[in-house]
């Protein structure tokens, strides 16, 4: 056995790998999933350490992230695109109770921005299904207390350069 730990999980074995792994933890305070998918039954130590590191750097990387989004938005990106559908799409009601829509010092664009959480970070360090990336951040925002099923996901490398802004439903 060459068993390793990685942060939020257990003990693997990176000399058996399982394809799929996942745990939930909280992440400024809120709740996120976090999964790794493997293509292969094993993993390098040079590869399990670029793992462990990046699962240490999600709160540094979501920072990131955010700053990416609101940079996205302001180039009437997907982001722009994202934040507009619920514009349309939400009547009044719902829209007040995420948003304070009579204030008018504080367009609602920017208070939806603001309300984007991260939900999820996937994590592909050996190009399963193919990916050309390293990390998948999944944000949305909540109506209710749960997330939207309209996402707002921020594809990454390894060091958490941006691939590229997508809206995934």
């Amino acid at each position: 056995m060459n068993n390793h730990q990685l942060p939020f999980f257990e003990s693997i074995d990176i000399s058996t790998l399982k394809e799929y792994y996942k745990v939930h933890t909280i992440l400024d305070n809120s709740k996120i999933s976090i999964d790794i998918n493997f293509e292969k039954k094993f993993i390098d130590e040079n590869t399990f350490q670029v793992l462990k590191n990046f699962l240490e750097s999600i709160p540094k990387f979501d920072e990131q992230n955010k700053s990416l989004i609101s940079n996205d938005f302001k180039e009437e990106g997907e982001a722009f695109d994202y934040i507009n559908f619920y514009l349309d799409e939400l009547g009044q009601e719902e829209l007040s109770s995420i948003i304070n829509i009579d204030n008018d010092n504080y367009p609602k664009e920017k208070q939806l921005l603001d309300k984007l959480r991260l939900i999820r970070v996937g994590l592909y360090p050996d190009g399963k299904y193919d990916a050309d990336y390293f990390g998948v951040f999944d944000y949305s925002i909540e109506i209710d207390g749960e997330p939207c099923n309209q996402l707002l996901v921020v594809k990454t490398d390894v060091k958490d350069d941006l691939d590229h802004i997508t809206w995934e439903s």
